[in-house]
């Protein structure tokens, strides 16, 4: 990374390459309301390219001397138990490196990953732990010499592989593995629920499904599959839908807070179809449902150590790290 500021692209740049004043192009990145959206967007974009970043530190805290103790942490949806326990990883060895964990919600949204990464960098955090949202992360290519350390964690790093480490679970080969299992044990209608397919770890899911079933010479049938789903009230009605129009031998659902919604459709109570899940949750054994156990805690130590390695090696190497998920049978509920 390097020392010289000269080197670093600034607002200047930005307002020669839009014809802007500096000003303008100040109050666009800092989000102020009173510059127009077309002219926002546009200061956004150009910056993205020249990876450019305000800072809205305090000229105190920009001195060199200054040590940064804070790392900004970026997960797809808070309600999800799964990114709670990710950050319960990512905080036991921030802690150990004396830094401060500050987390934003991405919500699935590309949009709002976005402009909760400019605000990281705008308060000059010294790392990021992402798990992505967006399709595409290119953009971050630019920043890389400029900004601080940048970790993917869930899904990889789409459009900026060679520059960002990530962590990943084995998400094609461990559903390719539950699924196959479902076949192995009779079953030749399987569903499919998931959550949208923007990050790169949802659509590794999705593909490890449809390989299990044409491994198996079975096509995927369209009326009982669901996707874009978030909330566990969407995951109900997407059952309710599905159930009202076919029987499913069984259904794999694309992580635990969608599973959590399955269990409460009453039209799943009534025709029970087994479950396959992606992520484990606390009552799987009690409503017999397998579970893909991808170890969260451990997927946000590794990203967080990552992190901290980058920090101390700015020059290394991107590196790829994969923690292998578990298959956790429960074929038959306990309660």
């Amino acid at each position: 990374m390097p020392d010289d500021a000269r080197s670093r692209p600034s607002l200047k740049d930005v307002a020669l390459a839009t014809g802007l004043s500096i000003k303008t192009v100040s109050r666009a990145l800092r989000g102020e309301r009173n510059v127009a959206e077309a002219t926002r967007k546009l200061v956004e974009a150009e910056a993205d390219r020249l990876g450019v970043q305000v800072n809205d530190v305090a000229a105190g805290l920009r001195r060199k001397s200054q040590a940064m103790t804070s790392v900004g942490v970026l997960l797809g949806d808070f309600a999800n138990p799964f990114f709670a326990q990710m950050l319960k990883g990512i905080d036991s060895i921030a802690a150990k490196h004396r830094h401060l964990v500050l987390t934003a919600d991405a919500q699935y949204s590309a949009e709002t990953e976005r402009n909760a990464i400019r605000s990281f960098l705008a308060h000059r955090v010294a790392g990021l732990i992402i798990a992505p949202s967006g399709e595409d992360l290119s953009y971050l290519r630019t920043r890389a010499p400029y900004s601080p350390a940048v970790v993917c964690v869930d899904s990889p790093p789409l459009g900026a592989e060679d520059r960002i480490d990530s962590v990943t679970t084995t998400n094609f080969a461990s559903t390719k593995t539950g699924v196959a299992q479902l076949i192995a044990r009779g079953h030749r209608t399987i569903g499919y629920v998931g959550h949208p397919r923007s990050g790169g770890g949802a659509s590794e899911r999705w593909a490890g499904y449809l390989a299990a079933l044409a491994e198996a010479g079975i096509k995927p049938d369209q009326t009982m599959i669901r996707h874009d789903l978030v909330t566990e009230a969407d995951a109900a009605e997407a059952i309710e839908q599905i159930l009202s129009q076919t029987r499913p031998d069984a259904l794999m659902v694309d992580n635990n807070r969608l599973c959590t919604g399955v269990l409460q459709s009453p039209a799943y109570a009534r025709l029970r179809p087994e479950l396959l899940s992606f992520d484990n949750f606390a009552l799987a054994a009690q409503f017999g449902v397998t579970v893909i156990d991808s170890n969260p805690y451990e997927l946000g130590r590794a990203g967080a150590q990552l992190l901290f390695d980058r920090l101390t090696n700015p020059d290394r190497p991107a590196q790829r790290v994969q923690v292998r998920a578990k298959l956790v049978v429960h074929a038959d509920p306990i309660y």
